[in-house]
């Protein structure tokens, strides 16, 4: 591991992940009838929230800035920590994936309980930050881990926002579901 980047081209850099799940994710979503995709990309949340939409700024351009470094950043080949990556990555690729089949497959206007919805309230966020976190594993570059981490948290404030919203769209139905489900797998 270590705690910067060493920028280099090649075909077998943080870029392969991340392609990969951006081409699941594409294929998924184009399954989805136009009603289904306005609704998984509608972001529930009060848009004159100021602070709130700051982090969210500041957590997309740390996003898209650790895309671009893992584009030029190798992976740690044959060594366990890459083994480690992968497995972090497929336990989310598999999650987020999953999430979207029951997303598509709830009715249009409902919360999804379903499937992963069943173990997570925000199963395509649990999803994606592991395999983001699985690919920033998979570079052995620690500044990535921590880019992540810090998306987390900032992406965390989202989520609550979201469930204001849904709270107030749901009602006493969104109540009980966010009492039996934990926000995120294990943590409520």
């Amino acid at each position: 591991m270590t705690l910067l980047p060493e920028f280099q081209l090649g075909l077998l850099n943080g870029w392969l992940p991340l392609l990969l799940y951006f081409i699941g994710f594409i294929l998924s979503v184009s399954s989805y009838s136009k009603e289904s995709r306005v609704w998984l990309f509608n972001n529930p949340r009060d848009p004159g929230n100021k602070t709130l939409s700051l982090f969210r700024f500041i957590g997309q351009l740390m996003m898209v800035a650790f895309i671009v470094m893992m584009v030029l950043t190798p992976l740690k080949l044959n060594t366990p920590i890459l083994f480690a990556g992968a497995v972090v990555y497929a336990i989310g690729y598999v999650f987020v994936m999953s999430a979207l089949y029951f997303f598509r497959k709830a009715p249009i206007g409902q919360p999804v309980v379903n499937g992963p919805y069943s173990k997570s309230r925000n199963p395509q966020w649990v999803g994606l930050f592991l395999v983001f976190l699985g690919s920033a594993f998979a570079t052995g570059v620690w500044l990535y881990i921590a880019m992540i981490i810090l998306v987390g948290f900032i992406y965390h404030i989202q989520i609550l926002d979201e469930e204001t919203a849904c709270i107030n769209r749901y009602g006493s139905s969104y109540r009980e579901y966010m009492a039996r489900i934990p926000r995120y797998l294990f943590f409520k």
